[in-house]
């Protein structure tokens, strides 16, 4: 199998392969998601920052049997004029090989869905080796899922005409697999001080709670948190609910009962999330 090697190990996840299987672990959830398809929210960050919120969104999903994945992880970095008009990335490889282990992605449906929807969406695995949320991520699908495939899809801020292919993309994929699981990563608001971060997060989660448009521009409001046109062509499907369900707050101390303004005026931060939607058990 050709694949991917992994860039972002001792920055964002332990090398040692032993390390990190117990890094990631299954752990069990009191409450947890009945069927598919449904999806997750985690964060993007060091393992030291986001290992308990990524834990808390998996391990709702823990009891389901996804036969494919799709993560939907943000593109943070500019896209090349040589690789325009794409805005909607995935790999060119068979899987990534993380301490030891290798991934599988899913090859067949990424050939099919390049066919389909190019130029917009294609193959182009500098955009993955740049951004470490999927390489963090693998580790724990692997631990809760095994070797379900996945299917990564980077994508980058979109205008309304992208927004709907990225929709259709994504109502093709459920056309195809049934049983899918949705992870999208993403962090609650960009790296900024109190108060503007907490304002930034009670909106994007509100948004999230709702199940309105994290596009619509409101007085007073702003979201600051990258990967919205993931989030946002997620809600557009007609198959799950279009609302959120929060599992957990979480900044750089740890768990915290709600989001409230860490008056330091000078030092930035980022608030993460564990949110979920599908059916549940309770």
């Amino acid at each position: 199998m050709s694949m991917l090697d992994s860039h972002h190990h001792m920055i964002f996840y332990p090398e040692d392969r032993e390390v990190l299987s117990q890094a990631t672990e299954k752990r069990t959830a009191e409450t947890y998601l009945l069927s598919l398809p449904s999806a997750i929210l985690i964060p993007h960050a060091a393992y030291q920052f986001s290992l308990e919120a990524l834990h808390r969104s998996f391990s709702v999903a823990g009891n389901l049997k996804p036969s494919l994945i799709v993560f939907l992880g943000p593109l943070h970095q500019e896209i090349l004029d040589a690789d325009a008009p794409a805005f909607l990335f995935t790999s060119e490889q068979e899987g990534i090989t993380i301490a030891g282990r290798d991934h599988p992605f899913a090859t067949t449906m990424i050939k099919d869905l390049t066919v389909a929807y190019a130029p917009y969406f294609t193959q182009e695995d500098s955009y993955l080796i740049e951004e470490p949320a999927l390489e963090l991520t693998l580790p724990m699908v692997h631990s809760y899922f095994g070797d379900v495939p996945v299917l990564p899809i980077l994508a980058s801020s979109c205008t309304n005409e992208q927004m709907k292919t990225y929709h259709k993309l994504l109502e093709s994929v459920l056309e195809q697999e049934k049983h899918v699981l949705f992870i999208v990563s993403a962090n609650a608001n960009a790296l900024l001080p109190s108060p503007q971060a907490e304002e930034d997060a009670k909106t994007f989660i509100s948004r999230l709670q709702t199940g309105t448009s994290l596009l619509e521009n409101r007085k007073g409001e702003r979201i600051s948190s990258c990967n919205i046109s993931s989030l946002e062509a997620l809600r557009q499907l007609g198959s799950l609910p279009g609302k959120w369900s929060i599992g957990g707050y979480f900044d750089k101390m740890g768990e915290q009962p709600e989001l409230s303004n860490q008056n330091v005026t000078k030092e930035k931060h980022v608030w993460h999330i564990s949110a979920y939607q599908g059916a549940i058990h309770v």
